[in-house]
């Protein structure tokens, strides 16, 4: 396939239609016959799939596991598009209703996003009710839409707490992180003194630039939103369309409040982007981190060895309460495919039966499907048996919603807005005013 080529002229195409809309409908629409690959060859199917590359490592095996097994039958030819790009690439494809790609990457949250648009093609016809249960619960929730299965989870992710040894050390600080299990963790108020002592010691002048506490994808609602559900707090309304009455309420309101105190006291940070507090826990200046279990292999590749692991906290009080954030990438099959049969084979496939393995083995994720924590998997990755348990009892998806990236923008915004000091209730009602206008689209 040629790709680039295929995208320069849809997107040159739908600059034209924007640029002259006055224009004839076949003037824009029709892609040239020498960009598509051959749909067979010697009775052999060939499939086209398109995914992000931040999981190619384990597609890519399992796609050439698939071809090897169904040699003769079915191929599938993939392309792996850079994350930045990838969402806006398939709402060009799409919105064109092109059938270039028969399967393609749809991220967890946005799954239900794409069935309002009409891309997906329900799997159930191909994927019977006990394959579905095969996955954990809330993956099963992830990508159902109104009863029908459209968004194949290819593995999940989960939360742990990171801790540098190091510093901890050097505050002389004794935590007994082997008495933390699930049902008794450490309190989000036990880890601020925890990190005012060590601070005390560590920064008391605050001249060194270290912090107490941070989240991984700091000021993104994956990770964020889990301080509220910790509270008893909801992520939207059951019909997906409203956050008033939600974000407005008392586990939000002290969730956020938490979060601003602890920011200006210094616990938190401020003015560090999600995509360098790694950096940031690796270079001694963040004691607890919370971040996905994929950060081990990031640590080992650079070469720090300065941390432990454990639980996410809870807060007091609502111990049973304790959420912590999940989900992944989706394959979903093109509602314009002319492949369904072949292209449910490979879901099936990629994400049930023997690819879903290869797929595991090879990229690191957290697995979807409960049969695949296997204790051979969690001796050679013992924080798996945390993001077992946590899948199994405290995971809680991301907003349902077909406005998803709208929620996802004002609810970004309004954690940024309280970090930065803005009062919480103007920043609560301006976030509950922007999304009810974004929610009347999907009305």
């Amino acid at each position: 396939m040629k790709l680039k080529k295929l995208l320069s002229g849809l997107l040159i195409a739908v600059m034209c239609m924007s640029l002259a809309a006055c224009g004839s409908e076949s003037e824009t629409t029709e892609e040239p016959a020498s960009e598509v690959s051959e749909e067979s060859t010697e009775g052999e199917t060939v499939i086209h799939l398109m995914m992000s590359n931040s999981q190619e490592i384990g597609v890519s095996a399992a796609v050439e596991a698939f071809n090897e097994e169904y040699a003769g039958r079915i191929r599938c030819e993939a392309d792996y598009i850079s994350f930045n790009d990838v969402f806006e690439t398939l709402e060009v494809l799409m919105s064109n209703q092109s059938t270039e790609y028969d399967i393609f990457a749809a991220d967890g949250p946005n799954v239900s996003a794409y069935v309002n648009r009409g891309y997906l093609q329900p799997l159930n016809e191909w994927i019977t009710d006990e394959e579905i249960a095969m996955f954990t619960d809330s993956m099963i929730t992830e990508g159902t839409v109104d009863g029908q299965f459209y968004g194949a989870p290819m593995g999940d992710s989960s939360l742990v707490m990171y801790y540098n040894t190091k510093l901890l050390e050097e505050a002389g600080l004794e935590i007994d992180f082997d008495a933390v299990t699930p049902d008794n963790r450490l309190t989000w108020e036990e880890l601020v003194a925890y990190a005012k002592q060590a601070l005390a010691v560590l920064d008391p002048d605050g001249n060194n630039g270290i912090y107490g506490i941070e989240f991984q994808q700091v000021g993104r609602v994956y990770q964020m939103n889990v301080l509220a559900n910790s509270l008893g707090g909801a992520q939207i309304s059951e019909d997906g369309l409203s956050v008033d009455g939600i974000i407005n309420t008392d586990p939000w309101y002290e969730a956020l409040e938490f979060y601003q105190t602890n920011v200006e006291d210094g616990i938190f940070t401020r003015g560090i982007g999600a995509t360098d507090t790694s950096n940031y826990f690796q270079s001694g200046k963040i004691l607890f981190y919370l971040g996905t279990t994929a950060l081990p292999a990031t640590f080992e590749k650079n070469g720090f060895a300065d941390y432990g692991y454990t639980y996410v906290p809870c807060f007091e009080g609502h111990e049973n309460d304790i959420r912590t954030s999940c989900g992944s990438w989706t394959i979903g099959m093109n509602v314009y495919s002319e492949k369904q049969e072949a292209a449910a084979e490979f879901i099936k496939y990629l994400t049930i039966y023997d690819g879903a393995d290869v797929y595991i083995n090879a990229s690191g994720m957290v697995p979807a499907l409960s049969r695949q924590f296997t204790d051979e998997l969690k001796a050679d990755k013992p924080f798996m048996e945390m993001a077992e348990y946590e899948a199994l009892n405290t995971s809680l998806v991301r907003a349902i919603t077909p406005a998803y990236n709208e929620y996802n923008t004002a609810m970004d915004a309004m954690w940024d807005n309280v970090r930065n000091g803005a009062d919480i209730k103007e920043s609560v009602d301006n976030c509950i005013a922007e999304l009810t206008t974004a929610f009347k689209e999907y009305e």
